[in-house]
């Protein structure tokens, strides 16, 4: 198999935390490049996944939670004008 060489510039913190992701599922980092690249000429769109929220979700997770606890949750609302009612008083 033909290979050519790609250059990307990355956050060495970024690039070690991945290599070490990578090794520890048996895989190189070249490797999920890769398939990532594979994936992109295949679907032709581009896809995450988030798997933890980042700080400000979590933040407002826990106090959503705190609230709830509290008896001060709103809804379920089964319809978007009820919901606009809500959000308007």
């Amino acid at each position: 198999m033909k290979t050519a060489m790609l250059n990307v510039k990355i956050d060495p913190k970024i690039k070690r935390e991945a290599g070490k992701i990578a090794e520890s599922l048996g895989f190189s980092l070249s490797a999920i490049v890769n398939a990532s690249l594979k994936d992109l000429t295949r679907r032709k769109t581009v896809s995450f996944s988030i798997l933890e929220p980042n700080v400000a979700l979590t933040d407002v997770i826990r106090k959503t939670r705190a609230e709830r606890g509290k008896g001060k949750s709103i809804g379920p609302f089964y319809s978007a004008s009820t919901m606009m009612k809500s959000l308007n008083s």
